[in-house]
């Protein structure tokens, strides 16, 4: 009977420098497209234009006041700011009302930063806004046109008082301590 050879196992061969080098380079190039290629090619969507699938289930929340002034009038913001229906259907935005008043309900699912600028593009989207009278203690929905009025937009600063800009995007962005007021002041032009 022939005796059966045993193979003899060969001892691994080691990774060389050039091999060892690859899974980091590798990861390194895939981390790099996630990370500055593809937002560059799709870039996500702005905030304000995204419809909530469902309200209050988001993360990121935050409850900053808008002020609203009509010829030195304090005026209060309706319930539906940011609740128009969008291509025949129900559309809730991130940033809206929820009340009327003057608080701004803004929910995202993540932390977003958005300014008196984003809100007015909710809110003006027609050239027209609406605003709630209560100076006879019921609440009286009217709608302003915009270009009837002068508009200046500010935000109570660490000076203690309202600061003026030029533009509403240039206010800073709603901070998470809430304590944030912008306001939006209408004059009427003579």
């Amino acid at each position: 009977m022939p005796k059966r050879k045993i193979k003899e196992e060969k001892p691994k061969k080691r990774l060389g420098k050039k091999e060892m080098l690859i899974p980091p380079i590798a990861m390194g190039a895939a981390t790099l497209v996630a990370l500055v290629v593809i937002p560059n090619l799709a870039p996500p969507p702005n905030p304000t234009q995204v419809c909530l699938k469902a309200e209050n289930t988001e993360s990121f929340q935050l409850y900053p006041r808008i002020q609203v002034v009509v010829d030195g009038k304090h005026m209060m913001l309706p319930d539906d700011v940011g609740k128009q229906p969008r291509d025949g259907k129900e559309c809730v935005r991130p940033i809206r009302t929820d009340e009327v008043g003057d608080v701004v309900h803004i929910e995202y699912i993540r932390p977003v930063r958005l300014t008196l600028g984003n809100f007015m593009e909710v809110y003006n989207n027609t050239n027209t806004i609406s605003v709630v009278d209560n100076s006879t203690g019921t609440n009286v929905e009217k709608t302003l046109n915009l270009s009837n009025y002068n508009i200046e937009y500010s935000y109570f600063s660490e000076a203690g008082e309202f600061t003026k800009v030029a533009s509403a995007y240039d206010t800073p962005p709603f901070p998470s301590d809430n304590k944030m007021v912008a306001r939006i002041e209408l004059t009427s032009k003579q």
